[in-house]
């Protein structure tokens, strides 16, 4: 099955009057804004406002309206000091005021009179106030909370794994993701990194986003669950916004290995009392990161070489995950006298085969008979048999047949199936993760004014015994059915401007692939073969794949006027869906044997 779309333009546009009410940011972005008071509290006009990013050092100039507002819009999120000079009023500086996605941060400052060469220094004054009617209601996760929270499961540190802790969400167990946010389906989720689509088609829910961002490589991200402004309405479900980290004048980074080993797990009930050993479940997690300033070997007229601290960063993140488990299942396999052509059935009033442990047990945990063989006057509460090789037709057993019934386990657990023909088989099947997360960004500063940033992300997740789709071996020393191979690439380049002091325009050009294969090994070539009233359907499944292209444009203008602010932008996203899908769930490479409804 192949199936094309082309996504529809999406186009935002709004705007507030007063600057306290001002609309959220795009969704990579925030701001900051406040007012410029004197200490009578009239507000102060033509005050030169610098907001400088703390961590790159990038800054931007603004001077206050007759209002005494200044507006900083479609900002990176970080952390800002805020400096206002106005002649007749000392330097204040606002230091520690934290700008995060889609919540904007209002720093009011108030100017003391006296020599403009005094400096007065203030920490942290910026408020952040989210309430139901400006929209975007959710929760940002800074980076600090992102590597502190414990967020390993089998399949790394995956920060989605926040996503289920939030008001509204409920979590389910199916394999299309099972997470539900105030009732919308698992699949209405929005995914986006620095504003561009890494949204899974086909399956959704928390977990199946196609690129998994690992905590090293983002800045931090919002989680929104209600009330979407129009940057964030895709879906009915959560928006789920990343901005990778950037760069910083110093250099910095980072190296991390978390192991974890079985040894000190302990075993199941089930299996102690089967023989079973305990699960396995080994998981090794290693990589790092690596920031800081790029180096300029003397390009340009008169420039020597040195590293650029002030225009130009660079950033690293590699995550590497080797990971195994195995988990305990029951396959339902012949007992040796059913293997001989001997079945075996209960004579009696009201009885009937019954496995060990349960009322009227025909067989006790060992497999051996409770009840007498019918023989002689012995003829009702016993146990009767038809064998194969009694049948009058002199029909023989297939051999091939026989083979593939031999080819299976005996039984060790005759709590399962009738403890006379069938029983159980426990053992552990295995399953192995293997998975890279490479993300890589460089910003540069052409001026205050005018920056760009491009940044390159890629993975490959593979899953060997996909447990999830039933995948795992049938028996010990059968090949696994399933393996999963997944592997998403994606670009983003972002362009800020501002031509004037008032007028800021974000562009962003975004390019994502993403492939998913399920691979399923040949199994027979012979589908059925039966003898007498036993039939051994075999099925011959093939794997399936989807393929899913993205190519995205997003344009952001905002404009300042007075106490107003109009903010327009664009998102068009083209994408073309193709699937090549059959079942891959349960496939067998054993024979299942089944009696008719005339034995």
């Amino acid at each position: 099955m192949s199936k094309k779309s082309i996504l529809t333009p999406v186009f935002s546009f709004f705007c507030l009057l007063v600057s306290s009410c001002l609309v959220f940011g795009q969704g990579t972005t925030s701001r900051v804004n406040g007012i410029v008071t004197d200490g009578s509290g009239a507000v102060v006009a033509g005050a030169t406002v610098t907001l400088i990013n703390e961590a790159t050092g990038f800054s931007l100039t603004a001077t206050t309206n007759d209002g005494g507002t200044y507006i900083f819009d479609l900002i990176q999120a970080g952390t800002y000091t805020v400096t206002v000079e106005k002649q007749g009023f000392k330097k204040t500086v606002s230091k520690g005021n934290a700008a995060n996605l889609n919540l904007p941060a209002t720093v009011n400052i108030k100017l003391e009179v006296g020599d403009v060469a005094a400096v007065v220094t203030v920490e942290g004054t910026a408020e952040q106030v989210q309430t139901s009617t400006s929209g975007n209601i959710g929760t940002t996760i800074d980076q600090k909370a992102i590597e502190s929270l414990p967020i390993i499961g089998l399949r790394g540190r995956n920060p989605l794994d926040l996503v289920n802790f939030q008001p509204g969400t409920t979590v389910g167990a199916n394999t299309g993701g099972g997470v539900h946010v105030h009732g919308s389906r698992d699949r209405a989720f929005n995914f986006t990194l620095d504003g561009i689509d890494i949204n899974e088609s086909s399956a959704g829910g928390s977990n199946f986003t196609p690129l998994r961002p690992n905590p090293d490589s983002i800045q931090e991200f919002q989680i929104v669950t209600s009330n979407f402004t129009a940057e964030l309405g895709r879906s009915t479900g959560a928006q789920v916004t990343f901005v990778t980290r950037s760069g910083k004048p110093e250099f910095f980074g980072n190296l991390f290995e978390y192991y974890q080993t079985p040894g000190t797990n302990a075993n199941e009930t089930g299996s102690n009392l089967t023989g079973v050993p305990r699960r396995n479940f080994l998981q090794h997690i290693f990589g790092g990161s690596f920031g800081g300033p790029l180096f300029n070997p003397g390009f340009g007229e008169g420039t020597k070489p040195g590293f650029m601290r002030d225009k130009a960063f660079f950033f690293v993140n590699l995550q590497m995950l080797r990971a195994s488990e195995t988990s305990r299942v029951s396959r339902t396999v012949y007992t040796q006298e059913a293997r001989n052509g001997l079945f075996r059935y209960v004579t009696g009033s009201g009885l009937r085969n019954t496995p060990a442990g349960a009322t009227g047990a025909t067989v006790n945990s060992s497999g051996a008979s409770l009840l007498p063989t019918c023989a002689g006057t012995v003829t009702t509460n016993c146990i009767n048999s038809y064998n194969i090789a009694n049948n009058p037709t002199g029909i023989a057993p297939d051999a091939r047949l026989l083979a593939e019934i031999n080819s299976m386990p005996l039984p060790n657990d005759f709590a399962v199936g009738d403890g006379l023909n069938i029983a159980g088989f426990n053992f552990l099947v295995p399953q192995r993760e293997e998975q890279y997360d490479f993300v890589t960004r460089l910003d540069y500063k052409f001026s205050d004014t005018n920056t760009i940033y491009g940044r390159y992300a890629e993975g490959r997740q593979q899953s060997f015994g996909d447990s999830v789709n039933g995948g795992g071996s049938a028996f010990p020393g059968t090949p696994i059915l399933v393996y999963t191979d997944r592997i998403p690439k994606n670009l983003a380049i972002n362009h800020r401007f501002s031509p004037s002091s008032n007028t800021t325009n974000e562009f962003i050009f975004g390019y994502s692939t993403f492939t998913f294969d399920f691979i399923t090994p040949e199994t027979f070539a012979s589908a059925n073969y039966s003898y007498n009233l036993v039939t051994t359907p075999l099925t011959n499944v093939r794997g399936n794949s989807r393929t899913v292209r993205t190519i995205q444009f997003v344009d952001n203008l905002t404009w300042v006027k007075g106490n107003h602010l109009l903010k327009g932008g664009v998102n068009f996203r083209f994408g073309r869906h193709t699937d090549d899908r059959s079942s891959v769930s349960n496939t067998e490479i054993e024979g299942r044997v089944s009696f008719s409804s005339h034995f």
